[in-house]
């Protein structure tokens, strides 16, 4: 009887603490969380139908028309050309044909966009302020060479003060080496080497670039040949029927001994890059 009694007493205290242990303090957080999360299912839904509702019933924006957009337009200014250089217009870059980077031979020239080349000559005889010619410039690679291989070639009218910039490189490789060959019509030809730069470059790093005259066949050999030439034309003037402008080498208008002379002086000299075909 009392063992029972003892059995009933100890399963009373078991439930007891049990019922305890249920009303402990982290029980009781555990149970609270749970309860705000099922009560915050329900809230949230709401409030986000309330936001797309919101979104749902605002206006758009308001479109801009066509006809409200305002064109900008700016007047482009034709490229000056430049004296003396027969070469590209503007219209002839902005044509159909098709442009390539590969440098070609040619006889004109443009200045439209770099690198460039400037460079100043001196023609033996002439005075200093008339260095007016027609000059041949050719572009080759590497040093100057016998019969070289033009990669660009030009046909200069050149100003009396013999300085001229802005000739167009285009097409060459920046920080390589060329040999520019400049001949005139009654001088030997007188080369320069130059390392392309990027923006320009300079001949002879600016000093005058001397052309030896006395070549009247033009095949960059002073001799005898030459001397005939200009014996032919001893003593005429520009009004004379023999007259030979090319053999007016100092520009007095007469062909003399003084034009004689300065071929005499120059017998068996050769031109940069060798004989040329006359």
């Amino acid at each position: 009887m009392i063992q029972k009694v003892t059995n009933k007493i100890q399963r009373i205290t078991e439930l007891y603490h049990a019922k305890l242990r249920f009303y402990t303090f982290r029980e009781k957080l555990l149970i609270g969380f749970y309860i705000l999360l099922i009560l915050s299912i329900p809230l949230g839904s709401y409030l986000w139908a309330q936001q797309t509702k919101k979104a749902y019933l605002s206006p758009p924006a308001p479109k801009t028309k066509l006809s409200e957009v305002q064109p900008v337009t700016k007047e482009i200014e034709p490229l000056p050309p430049q004296k003396g250089v027969k070469g590209i217009s503007l219209s002839n870059v902005l044509s159909d044909e098709e442009v390539t980077s590969t440098p070609q031979p040619s006889t004109s020239v443009t200045a439209l966009f770099g690198p460039t080349l400037s460079f100043k000559i001196k023609i033996e005889g002439r005075p200093d302020n008339d260095q007016s010619t027609k000059l041949f410039v050719g572009i080759a690679e590497g040093s100057v060479s016998t019969n070289p291989s033009f990669l660009l070639s030009f046909s200069i009218d050149m100003p009396p003060s013999g300085e001229f910039g802005g000739l167009s490189l285009a097409g060459l490789q920046t920080g390589r080496l060329y040999t520019a060959i400049l001949k005139g019509p009654a001088q030997i030809a007188s080369s320069s080497a130059f390392v392309a730069s990027p923006i320009k470059a300079t001949l002879n790093s600016g000093s005058p670039l001397l052309l030896t005259s006395g070549d009247l066949n033009e095949d960059n050999l002073i001799n005898k040949q030459d001397y005939s030439l200009a014996q032919q034309s001893l003593g005429s003037t520009k009004d004379s029927n023999d007259w030979n402008e090319n053999a007016d080498f100092n520009k007095d208008g007469v062909i003399n001994t003084l034009d004689l002379g300065i071929i005499i002086k120059n017998l068996g000299k050769e031109g940069a890059s060798g004989s040329w075909a006359p």
